[in-house]
């Protein structure tokens, strides 16, 4: 090839790599002003139906939904109490009073000096006392779950039944290279994890749980669900706080502090065995420890149990139905 050819090649290879460089330049432009524009609405929608009080354990915030016995939802990682409300629209009995609280560094609930499960569990306590509910059924999702073991052990007079989701009961793996990455940079920028949720929330899926396999038999209303779960997360800041804690609370959940054998209520394990976030050996340990827990279990559907809503929901409802 001669010297006239290589140096045309050269100039045309820069000619292109100018080009793809500024299209990325301009669209991450484009896509940043239109995050300006509905980081503020998120961040409406996000305490649309907030309540914040001070109880004698410390300040919490919570929404109520519907009307009926009482429910306290308590979500999982990224959560809020908005993504409380979602999983209960979802799976909860519609006669149901949805109370849904967002965990310490979650949303308006604040970081205390000891953000412990055990603290937060207290915490629930004193909005109960709060709203005068002596008695109370207690549905855990994911995260959620070290808070309301908790709960179910320090007060189990106040505890009608416990249902946990998909919920962490004993010490988690370590974390994967990709789930590392994923906490070490989009869970750390909001513009970043926005436009994750915008373009390539499949592989966002995959991550938290739901495999490439799952998502390809979800329905039309479970893409919509997802969307929806994930629309809700932004801004992310709004949240991180929460992550980051439950990261370092959860590290270590020793048999020791965590009696769950002691548990007295009615409880119902739901979990999928091809969850990659919230491995099933906690449905196993669950179930095996508290006793006449009942375990209800899918060989697929991911974290989100996508295929399986319908029969969660009936398998709540005649739990709930049946619970004295």
């Amino acid at each position: 090839m001669s010297t006239l050819n290589r140096s045309v090649i050269k100039k045309i290879a820069v000619i292109i790599i100018f080009v793809l460089i500024s299209t990325a330049v301009i669209f991450l432009g484009i896509q940043y002003k239109r995050f300006l524009k509905v980081k503020s609405s998120q961040i409406d929608r996000a305490n649309a139906k907030s309540v914040v009080v001070e109880t004698d354990q410390g300040t919490i915030e919570y929404a109520v939904s519907g009307k009926g016995d009482p429910v306290l939802m308590i979500h999982g990682a990224g959560g809020g109490y908005d993504q409380g409300l979602l999983l209960a629209e979802r799976f909860l009995p519609k006669d149901c009073m949805v109370i849904a609280v967002s965990r310490f560094g979650y949303l308006n609930t604040p970081l205390p000096e000891e953000p412990t499960p055990d603290h937060q569990a207290t915490l629930y306590r004193g909005l109960l006392d709060k709203l005068g509910i002596n008695e109370i059924h207690v549905v855990a999702v994911s995260d959620g779950g070290p808070s309301a073991l908790k709960f179910s052990i320090k007060y189990p007079e106040r505890v009608k039944s416990l249902t946990m989701i998909c919920a962490k009961s004993k010490t988690p793996p370590k974390l994967t290279t990709i789930q590392s990455i994923v906490f070490g940079t989009i869970f750390n920028n909001d513009f970043l994890f926005w436009m994750v949720t915008e373009y390539i929330q499949s592989d966002l899926l995959n991550v938290l749980g739901v495999s490439k396999e799952v998502q390809e038999k979800m329905t039309a209303d479970e893409m919509e669900m997802a969307r929806e779960f994930f629309e809700i997360m932004n801004p992310i800041s709004l949240r991180k706080k929460g992550i980051f804690n439950a990261n370092i609370q959860f590290k270590e959940l020793s048999p020791e502090d965590y009696p769950i054998w002691e548990i007295k209520a009615p409880t119902l394990v739901i979990h999928a065995e091809d969850d990659t976030l919230q491995p099933f050996y906690y449905a196993e340990y669950t179930h095996e420890k508290i006793p006449h827990s009942i375990l209800l279990s899918f060989k697929e559907g991911g974290h989100m149990f996508f295929s399986h809503h319908e029969k969660i929901s009936e398998a709540i409802n005649h739990f709930f139905s049946n619970t004295f």
